[in-house]
């Protein structure tokens, strides 16, 4: 009923483990399409440990993620497609709940959920989503507010969506083309549960990489922003000057965010983020480029409520995870 796309390059490491996780998923009728996209390791040595008919393994030429998804769609067999990184884990009711609410809820395209970050064998914070479609397309207008490893969507969807396939430059950001340019035609939503597992990997991006990054989702966004927000991403003109202000404090001029918070007035009241981003400035340069991209918030809000019921039942529901794919064969 379901088949799970999973590309993958060069990530003999940590493949297993991500197999492993979608074989332990208490809904079993489903199909794993591997796609190993022309990986230069031991990635296919690895694979082949798995003796399981449900999963399908396939060989290409290295050509990028959005390609491979592509691929990974035409060899499927089911109406519901998700997907799964080679190198992340999912929870073992993922499928179950996702199929669960799309049963209940026809109407959404595109599902996601909540995800956790982890390191080592030790969650570092839990990225809670927005829920709804009209929060979900506002986000748009910043980054991607879906979990795309963990997206699951209806196969009827497809011709919607149009390919993940975009510019090579774009490749590791295709999902939030794909996302930007269905945001009217189709309905998302995102689960409130973390049932995704996200590794955040040592091989970390440099700073040159890091502002080449940031310098091409602000590319991406372009054609939206020649546009009114209030029209491309239904914002209030509030929210409008706002967003146009943080899209160039992240990934643009950031002296021109200031020329738009500033029309704010006493409005800037209502945006404690904004005076928080603002103070940062006064930090050393090497300092506040280094913060880019470590989802401080994230991390701060997971540290005060380390102790809370619902982080402490993700950090439980992590090791029982973590224990049952070292104990599978």
């Amino acid at each position: 009923m379901i088949s799970v796309i999973m590309p993958t390059y060069n990530c003999s490491t940590f493949i297993g483990s991500a197999i492993k996780s979608i074989l332990l998923q208490t809904f079993s009728n489903f199909e794993l399409i591997i796609i190993n996209d022309g990986s230069t390791d031991d990635t296919v040595d690895v694979i082949k440990k798995y003796n399981d008919s449900r999963i399908k393994y396939f060989e290409k030429e290295h050509s990028g993620l959005g390609e491979s998804i592509d691929y990974g769609i035409q060899k499927s067999s089911y109406e519901l497609i998700a997907r799964m990184d080679a190198d992340d884990i999912a929870h073992p009711e993922r499928l179950q709940k996702q199929l669960n609410f799309l049963l209940n809820n026809n109407d959404v395209d595109v599902l996601s959920n909540w995800y956790a970050a982890f390191r080592n064998n030790k969650v570092r914070y839990v990225v809670k989503r927005s829920v709804n479609h009209s929060d979900i397309v506002k986000n748009l207008s910043i980054y991607s507010d879906i979990c795309h490893p963990s997206v699951l969507f209806k196969r009827k969807s497809v011709k919607t969506l149009g390919s993940f396939k975009v510019n090579p430059e774009y490749d590791p950001f295709g999902d939030y083309i794909v996302w930007l340019r269905n945001k009217s035609k189709l309905k998302f939503h995102n689960l409130p549960e973390v049932l995704h597992f996200y590794r955040e990997r040592s091989d970390s991006l440099s700073t040159e990489a890091l502002t080449n990054r940031r310098s091409i989702i602000y590319d991406i966004q372009k054609p939206y922003y020649d546009n009114s927000l209030t029209n491309e991403f239904n914002l209030t003109e509030i929210e409008e000057l706002a967003t146009r202000g943080w899209r160039e404090y992240l990934y643009g001029d950031i002296h021109k965010s200031f020329f738009y918070w500033r029309k704010l007035n006493y409005r800037l009241l209502k945006y404690p983020s904004i005076l928080t981003a603002t103070a940062l400035r006064i930090l050393p340069k090497k300092i506040f480029r280094n913060l880019y991209g470590k989802r401080i918030p994230n991390r701060l809000e997971f540290m005060i409520k380390y102790f809370s019921t619902f982080e402490r039942e993700v950090i439980k529901d992590f090791h029982k995870i973590i224990n049952a794919i070292e104990c599978l064969q």
